[in-house]
């Protein structure tokens, strides 16, 4: 008895561990998404618009502080008032000029100021 009670503990013991090792894996592959996505949006913003090294580095540290804040954000509705807040942010830093070149662009500016369940 104690041999069978033994070993349904073990059992127990090393799929809770197994399990918590491929959540630990899903959280890794979804930040990682979210700095590949990072990145692919600033290189293709500063492509698509004239920006200083320094406006550059405001805008990568604005899209991961809003990355941060959607992924801690509780309900749907949350998540799309603070992306609403943080495009806001980050269209208010780009001159007229910028603002037209990015206009050039729909697909790069849906991306950068339309949230999307999928993000």
């Amino acid at each position: 008895m104690k041999k069978i009670i033994a070993t349904l503990f073990l059992t127990t013991v090393l799929s809770l561990t197994s399990s918590a090792q491929e959540t630990s894996k899903a959280n890794t592959s979804k930040t990682e998404i979210t700095e590949a996505s990072i990145s692919r949006d600033i290189k293709d913003l500063s492509k698509t618009v004239t920006m200083n090294e320094s406006l550059t580095k405001d805008f990568t540290t604005l899209l991961n502080m809003r990355a941060e804040a959607v992924n801690g954000a509780k309900t749907e509705e949350e998540k799309k008032a603070i992306f609403e807040r943080f495009s806001r942010k980050l269209l208010g830093g780009l001159n007229d000029s910028q603002m037209t070149q990015l206009k050039l662009n729909p697909e790069l500016l849906n991306r950068l100021t339309q949230f999307s369940s999928s993000k």
